[in-house]
């Protein structure tokens, strides 16, 4: 089976390449980077607000912690608001 052109392209730019590479992975700040601090203080969060398996953790106008649906919390982007 041949190349596709994506792995071409990256392939023979180097600096596209490690662009695209911090940006799919959970270093340099990418689209996945969350500390493990981060992750604990949810985890903690969802055990405390006893949050269900469809339910997400998230901070409302006021800065309470609660118990969201997963479709709600992430389609509103949180991180992707400009």
């Amino acid at each position: 089976m041949g190349r596709s052109k994506t792995s071409k392209f990256y392939a023979k730019n180097k600096k596209s390449r490690e662009k695209h590479s911090c940006d799919n992975s959970s270093g340099c700040d990418g689209k996945y980077a969350h500390s493990k601090a981060y992750k604990r203080k949810h985890a903690k969060l969802r055990a405390k607000l006893k949050c269900k398996k469809n339910q997400d953790v998230s901070k409302n106008k006021r800065g309470r912690w609660r118990c969201e649906s997963l479709k709600i919390n992430r389609g509103r982007g949180g991180g992707q608001k400009k």
